[in-house]
């Protein structure tokens, strides 16, 4: 009898402790908003996402959520969707909308080279410096510095008779460091300089020698995609340049998104080190852009890339038949700022629903990043099934998409 006694004493502890549990969430589930929208009812994928975390011994409030429909802005999935969190690489998204609408989708970027000097072809050299004016280009390659190398070659020049000079900020293969790209750029065009490589700003250039040619880059769209779909941090810490920096991208979130100034921090263009926004926020980036590729008629993967289909990050994810082709979004890793995070942002494809804009941001708390993706993967997947099931807005058919971004080169005349 005292086994029974203790047994039912045990139930009723465990179950006051769960209703406990339940109304804590109940009251704060929705971060600082704390009051759910009339006729709101948490999907089951979410408090069974919240579980999941739970029982993985993560604190529930470190986590994000703010899913809506595209159609009319209903709330579908909400969970302290105002609160701050650090996007990582989904503040990509907001550099790639601020770059195209400063820019234009069409908009190429010019790196041009020329000769200060007399060219000897006889012995192919070029008494004098080879200046290289860079024009910001993200994009810039290892293709590129071969294809400059051997045009230059073509016009008589193997060796340099004295340095060359990088004008303005220079990137090259993706690499961050314009001291890095330079040399990266010398080794690879194969010509040889006497003298070590010089840099100069735009104040301190000052205009000289005759043209050569120029590089020009593919199209600021095609740029943007293979970045978003691969996450090179280098190539949006250069087109965040283009926007007056970190500064520049979170003066056009406030100013023409309409984020409140005290809830957005941007500190680098790439998400790389701290940076701050709320679920919420997030979705009303991603609403932005979608209206931004409406008004230019252009679908979602012309700037993200498709679950499970294209190269890049979110290639292994979403893979299954009937979810591949139903998610396009960007990624975010960090793995020891903040002590982790994993976040992803987008829109995916629903029978019932319709298109839904979706943020999820995940604090690691120091355990590993793998495992909050999975996390996550599921949960939208089963909010999907809950909304009638995905439905595929892209095709199999596509793969192979994000190839690296193609220039030409422009001969002087």
């Amino acid at each position: 009898m005292k086994e029974v006694l203790l047994l039912l004493v045990l139930l009723s502890a465990s179950c006051a402790s769960a209703s406990m549990r339940d109304a804590a969430m109940t009251n704060s589930f929705s971060g600082k908003s704390a009051v759910k929208p009339a006729g709101y009812r948490d999907p089951r994928s979410l408090n069974q996402y919240v579980d999941r975390l739970m029982e993985a011994g993560y604190n529930w409030r470190q986590h994000g959520v703010y899913v809506e429909t595209l159609t009319d802005s209903e709330p579908v999935a909400m969970l302290n969707e105002t609160a701050e969190f650090n996007p990582a690489s989904v503040i990509k998204l907001a550099t790639t909308l601020a770059a195209l609408d400063k820019l234009g989708l069409n908009y190429r970027f010019r790196t041009e080279f020329r000769a200060d000097g007399t060219i000897n072809q006889q012995i192919g050299e070029l008494s004098g410096d080879l200046i290289l004016i860079s024009g910001g280009d993200p994009s810039f390659s290892l293709a590129d510095a071969e294809n400059v190398g051997e045009a230059l070659r073509g016009l008589g020049i193997r060796r340099v008779n004295g340095a060359l000079i990088v004008v303005g900020e220079f990137t090259c293969n993706e690499n961050t460091g314009k001291t890095v790209s330079a040399g990266v750029f010398s080794r690879q065009s194969k010509l040889v300089f006497r003298n070590p490589i010089r840099y100069e700003s735009f104040d301190q250039y000052r205009p000289r020698g005759r043209s050569l040619l120029t590089v020009e880059s593919d199209s600021l769209l095609n740029i943007v995609q293979y970045l978003n779909a691969h996450s090179v941090n280098a190539m949006a810490e250069m087109l965040a340049m283009h926007m007056g920096g970190a500064q520049g991208v979170q003066k056009f979130l406030v100013e023409q998104i309409g984020m409140p100034q005290n809830d957005v921090y941007i500190s680098r263009g790439s998400g790389l080190e701290v940076n701050r926004m709320t679920p919420r926020d997030t979705v009303k980036l991603l609403r932005a852009m979608m209206q931004w590729l409406e008004r230019h008629q252009l679908n979602p993967p012309a700037v993200m890339a498709v679950a499970g289909i294209d190269a890049g990050t979110l290639r292994g994810r979403f893979t299954e038949g009937k979810f591949a082709g139903s998610v396009i979004a960007k990624t975010g890793t960090l793995h020891t700022t903040d002590t982790g995070v994993a976040a992803l942002a987008g829109i995916m494809y629903t029978r019932d629903r319709g298109p839904l804009l979706f943020a999820v941001y995940d604090v690691a708390e120091g355990k590993h990043v793998a495992n909050l993706r999975r996390g996550q993967d599921e949960f939208l997947k089963q909010l999907m099934i809950e909304c009638g099931g995905p439905t595929p807005a892209i095709g199999r058919s596509r793969a192979g998409r994000f190839d690296h971004p193609q220039s030409h080169l422009l001969m002087a005349n």
